[in-house]
């Protein structure tokens, strides 16, 4: 299978849209557009095609997936699980009894208060404070 025909089964198969824009670029240049055509195509830069099209050859086509994987949460599911049925329990929750809680019970402390907002909407509790007009 020559570099081409790699280039199309990963575009076929990959579902990310960046690794799509690479290939793209890639297989553009190696079937002759000029870089003018791909910049314009594709709103990628000079330098964006020339380090895929290198990346693709040198060390091959899987080399243009991504290689962030993310980062593992802190909460397992189950534990998810029992901390919105604790929070749905509370007769009165606060953010800092959210905070102090999963501290105490489960040694984490997130790093923004947006983790904490978004637990608290899986468990259907509404953080927002009202306005007095």
């Amino acid at each position: 299978m020559n570099i081409l025909d790699e280039l199309d089964d990963f575009i076929n198969k990959t579902k990310e849209s960046k690794e799509i824009k690479r290939a793209l670029a890639v297989k553009m240049i190696l079937s002759g557009k000029s870089y003018r055509e791909i910049k314009e195509l594709l709103n990628v830069s000079h330098s964006f095609i020339s380090e895929w099209k290198n990346q693709a050859i040198f060390h091959g086509v899987e080399s243009l997936k991504l290689q962030y994987k993310g980062t593992q949460g802190y909460l397992k599911a189950v534990e998810k699980e029992q901390i919105i049925e604790w929070m749905r329990a509370q007769s009165n929750l606060r953010l800092s009894d959210l905070q102090n809680y999963l501290n105490k019970q489960y040694d984490v402390v997130f790093e923004s208060n947006q983790s904490y907002y978004k637990l608290l909407k899986e468990a259907g509790i509404n953080w927002k404070k009202k306005l007095k007009i």
